[in-house]
């Protein structure tokens, strides 16, 4: 959502690809998909997300991140010291 936000349409899809999601859904005894559906659902209905011509954005005041910036090598990728 840093990078322009998500299409309403790949939200979820996007949300069951995240390792986090499916560890959270197994620590809840939910279905990935079911906690991805309700985590989005709850965050709207709270303000933290919001839909702007068909995209999901964090609803919080941020200062726009570019491209340039998300660009670094993983820490794995890192030389070691």
């Amino acid at each position: 959502m840093i990078r322009g936000g998500i299409p309403t349409t790949r939200v979820e899809q996007y949300l069951n690809q995240r390792a986090w999601l499916t560890d959270a859904a197994r620590l809840l005894n939910r279905a990935p998909d079911v906690l991805a559906a309700e985590l989005v659902d709850s965050m709207l209905r709270g303000g933290s997300l919001v839909i702007r011509e068909g995209r999901v954005y964090a609803a919080a005041e941020h200062a726009p991140v570019t491209p340039e910036s998300l660009d670094v090598p993983f820490p794995r990728a890192w030389p070691s010291a």
